[in-house]
């Protein structure tokens, strides 16, 4: 069974699954332009773009707005109930929201010193996806501690996620940075909710790994790598 792409960023928030970066991402059209993206840091996204000019660590509050899903024609998604797809673009919007909030000010408007952050999750298996899902503003994840919830008679990722992220200035729109990642298990599963451990695991994953990277663009001591 195929895949499912997303656009991202770590010690797993439910400590089963273990992940590790994918070989190769494909791109969604989520974040338009990919030429400026280059291959990232050792333990990063698989490929980043920074904005050498922007002054990163001088953001105090961050706007998380909902995670949206693409999903094109043939894509693996596509069998999965819309309950079921909300369930996971809340899961993922739900454990990047609690990580930045142990650091920052979550917000939910434009201000002067605010980070906008935008995460698709992308299908890999169409040339041209289109936007599917939106999740809630809401955090969920004390609600939902893992993917488990899922309906579906049998696993729709196989143990791999991918993501698309952009971080903006919230009051002008000056890009700040983009990131484009994919994580696979590092197991075979055996059992059906061990797959969506994995893609649990890839979602905790990237929220560490954001918080991290903000972190030190703080310069702040004690950033802990996942």
């Amino acid at each position: 069974m195929k895949i499912i792409s997303v656009v991202l960023l770590a010690a797993s928030l439910c400590a089963c699954g273990v992940t590790r970066q994918a070989r190769e991402v494909k791109y969604s059209g989520f974040l338009g332009d990919y030429s400026i993206l280059q291959p990232g840091p050792d333990g990063g996204a698989k490929l980043v773009y920074q904005n050498p000019e922007a002054n990163i660590g001088s953001y105090k509050d961050i706007w998380l707005v909902p995670v949206t899903i693409w999903s094109g024609e043939g894509s693996q998604m596509n069998e999965l109930s819309a309950e079921d797809k909300k369930l996971v673009a809340d899961r993922l919007y739900s454990v990047v929201h609690a990580r930045l909030a142990k650091d920052y000010t979550m917000v939910e408007t434009a201000g002067p010193s605010t980070m906008r952050i935008a995460i698709a999750i992308t299908s890999a298996e169409s040339s041209y996806p289109v936007l599917d899902t939106v999740s809630t503003i809401i955090p969920i994840g004390l609600g939902v501690s893992t993917l488990k919830a899922i309906a579906t008679g049998r696993p729709a990722f196989v143990g791999e996620a991918s993501v698309e992220l952009r971080a903006t200035d919230a009051a002008n729109g000056t890009l700040l940075f983009e990131a484009v990642d994919s994580r696979v298990g590092t197991k075979n599963p055996t059992q059906f909710w061990n797959e969506w451990e994995d893609v649990d695991a890839a979602f905790s994953y990237w929220a560490d790994r954001l918080g991290y990277k903000l972190c030190t663009e703080r310069g702040a001591t004690g950033c802990v790598a996942p």
